[in-house]
């Protein structure tokens, strides 16, 4: 076991960790401001006038991508209903606005298309791995993202002697904050909730904390870095029941071996 350590928070008796991907592992703004432009751009072709509504719903503006947006931290099936639903506004059927949202999506993906080739990993990220792995902790990549970008991902970075177990997305596990997603990924590591540590940049990752033994945000994954209260409401934070902490840089994550 190893007690991990941030800013003054002590996470002791860990053997596990939960690592989220686009925005901890992974540096997503660049790739996903120009996919997400792109589908808007595609959509609003076939129906002129919606670009500024979806960019608006995907959370993107002239300042750049919101880490907190739907284009940041939604799954696949939400940020789909947020453009179509952008498309019903201005007039299109439901039924429509899906379609052409599921159609201009997949075009999108294809031109930006293997992901892991325009996310590469964070400054840090490499070391942080290769310390957890030093440690002797059990290492699960837990992401939004679909199954198949994790794999990618991880073939693409040269990262697979680092990780134990992947979990994303899947027909079987369709959202990263069921519980029986949490349940999988801590099964696939043959660990109890109470082992395992989590570390992400979202709101939905903290969601996955509240039933493990603590939580790290990691804000350094974003320009400027995000602050606490893009993870959480500080209400949320003053009531977790969990240990829990932030960090602008790997570094601030320390390991000691019991």
């Amino acid at each position: 076991m190893v007690t991990i350590s941030c800013n003054g928070t002590v996470f002791p008796h860990i053997k596990a960790v939960f690592l989220d991907k686009d925005g901890t592992l992974a540096n997503v703004s660049s790739y996903l401001t120009r996919l997400g432009h792109h589908q808007a751009q595609l959509m609003d072709k076939q129906r002129p006038g919606c670009l500024p509504l979806l960019l608006q719903v995907l959370g993107i503006s002239e300042n750049g991508l919101d880490p907190a947006g739907l284009m940041a931290v939604g799954n696949r099936q939400e940020t789909l209903i947020g453009a179509a639903s952008a498309a019903a506004i201005g007039g299109c059927p439901w039924v429509e606005a899906m379609a052409l949202a599921s159609t201009t999506f997949a075009v999108a993906d294809q031109r930006y298309s293997p992901k892991a080739a325009h996310t590469p990993l964070l400054p840090g990220a490499l070391d942080l791995l290769q310390r957890l792995r030093q440690g002797n902790l059990k290492i699960s990549m837990v992401s939004a993202d679909a199954q198949v970008h994790l794999e990618n991902f991880v073939e693409h970075h040269q990262l697979q002697k680092y990780f134990d177990h992947l979990q994303g997305v899947c027909p079987e596990y369709p959202d990263k904050v069921a519980p029986n997603f949490f349940q999988a990924a801590c099964h696939g590591l043959g660990m109890e909730p109470h082992q395992v540590l989590v570390i992400g940049d979202a709101a939905t990752d903290l969601q996955v904390a509240t039933r493990a033994a603590g939580f790290i945000g990691y804000l350094g994954g974003w320009q400027p870095p995000l602050g606490p209260t893009k993870i959480a409401s500080q209400q949320s934070l003053d009531e977790l029941s969990i240990a829990s902490a932030f960090a602008t840089d790997f570094w601030q994550i320390q390991l000691t071996k019991l």
